[in-house]
């Protein structure tokens, strides 16, 4: 598992501003969602050409965590990537900044119906769940996702932000959120990257300057109080 403590002086600093370590310790559940980002076997299972190896292991912290904020009378959203063929909008990214060819073979697997669009193994959205994809890095950069407008319609105004990686779709997102006017906790043991620091300097940035970070456990306590 990544490491998922922030460093002393960074907690320290956090306390000194705000006098308590988490900026978000009181947590109604009727306006929290918990977001689960790209969960998919195109990230998750073995050998896929996305593959996060430690997102296998986050599926137990996120399964707790539905859990939870289902018992509570929360709300759980589920995000997939989904960029059909078609769509030339996002050139830049599949044609430069990929590898010749990478984009395409992305293109193809992430789309529905196809085994790699699908959920990784043990993770399955419950009834009044819901579902939704998005076609850029973040959950909430507008016209990407339907998912801003549905939690507003919710009354929601808290999101927990889990899934992979947490240096790309999972900041990306938080950092959306927080511009759109969501209070944003990231869950440290329910996120993952490729490695130990690009995990740890997405905590680093969004405790410091975009939100919370809590792990599953201090978040059900949260919603608990």
């Amino acid at each position: 598992m990544h490491p998922t403590e922030l460093p002393p002086d960074l907690q320290a600093h956090l306390i000194a501003r705000h006098g308590r370590r988490h900026r978000f310790d009181r947590l109604d559940p009727a306006r929290c969602a918990l977001v689960v980002i790209d969960m998919q076997r195109i990230f998750c299972a073995e050998g896929a050409l996305l593959e996060v190896p430690e997102a296998r292991a986050i599926v137990p912290a996120i399964n707790r965590m539905a859990q939870a904020m289902r018992a509570d009378g929360g709300t759980v959203a589920w995000v997939r990537s989904a960029f059909p063929p078609s769509d030339r909008d996002w050139h830049v990214m599949f044609d430069a900044v990929m590898p010749p060819g990478f984009g395409a073979q992305i293109r193809a697997g992430l789309q529905h119906g196809q085994p790699d669009y699908a959920y990784f193994d043990g993770l399955t959205p419950a009834p009044g769940d819901f579902e939704v994809d998005k076609d850029r890095f973040s959950a909430f950069l507008p016209g990407a996702c339907p998912l801003p407008d549905q939690l507003h319609a919710r009354g929601i105004d808290t999101v927990l932000i889990a899934g992979t990686m947490t240096n790309v779709c999972c900041e990306s997102s938080a950092r959306d959120a927080m511009m759109e006017n969501f209070r944003v906790v990231l869950l440290a043991d329910a996120c993952a990257a490729r490695s130990d620091d690009e995990h740890m300097a997405s905590l680093i940035t969004i405790a410091r300057s975009f939100g919370d970070v809590q792990s599953v456990g201090e978040a059900t306590a949260h919603l608990a109080r």
